[in-house]
C-alpha cells in the first residue's frame, strides 16, 4: 500500500491565485495531498523556506508564480527561478530528486491548467515516493 504523500503549493497573489479561486468557481478537482500557502510573490519564496518545507514533511514543493510578462512585481518570475536554480542544487547534494520541486507560471485564466498541473505534479511525486527526509 501506498503511503500518502504530502505535497506544498506557494501560490503567488495575483494570477495563480485567481486561477486556484477560478478551479473552485468552475469545480475543477485540486488534490487533497496539495496544501496551498497564499503568498505576495513567487520571489519570496527562497532558499531555506523551499528547504524548511521538505524538513517539515513535504514531499514535493511546487511554486506557482505569474507569467513574465504579467508579474506585478516587475521581476518575481525570474527571481523565483534563480531560488529554484539554487535549491535544485542543494536538493541533489542532499540525494533528492530536483523533480520535487517545480516552479510553473500561469495567466489568471488558466485555471484548467492549473488544476492538470496539480494533479500531475501529484502523481509524479506518488511515482518517486515519500521523501527520505527523517522528520521529527
Amino acid at each position: 500500500m501506498k503511503q500518502k504523500i504530502k505535497v506544498l503549493a506557494f501560490l503567488c497573489n495575483w494570477a495563480p491565485w485567481s486561477c486556484y479561486t477560478g478551479m473552485g468557481e468552475m469545480g475543477l478537482p485540486v488534490p487533497g495531498e496539495v496544501n496551498v500557502i497564499r503568498v505576495m510573490c513567487s520571489a519570496r519564496i527562497n532558499t531555506p523556506l523551499l528547504l524548511k518545507a521538505f524538513e517539515k514533511g513535504a514531499d514535493g514543493v511546487l511554486v506557482v508564480g505569474c507569467r513574465m510578462d504579467n508579474c506585478q512585481n516587475g521581476k518575481g518570475p525570474e527571481m523565483a527561478e534563480k531560488n529554484i536554480a539554487h535549491s535544485h542544487e542543494i536538493l541533489e547534494l542532499l540525494g533528492l530528486e530536483r523533480e520535487r520541486l517545480q516552479f510553473k507560471y500561469y495567466l489568471a485564466h488558466e485555471s484548467e491548467k492549473l488544476s492538470l498541473d496539480m494533479q500531475r505534479f501529484v502523481k509524479q511525486i506518488e511515482d518517486i515516493g515519500k521523501s527520505p527526509i527523517l522528520r521529527k
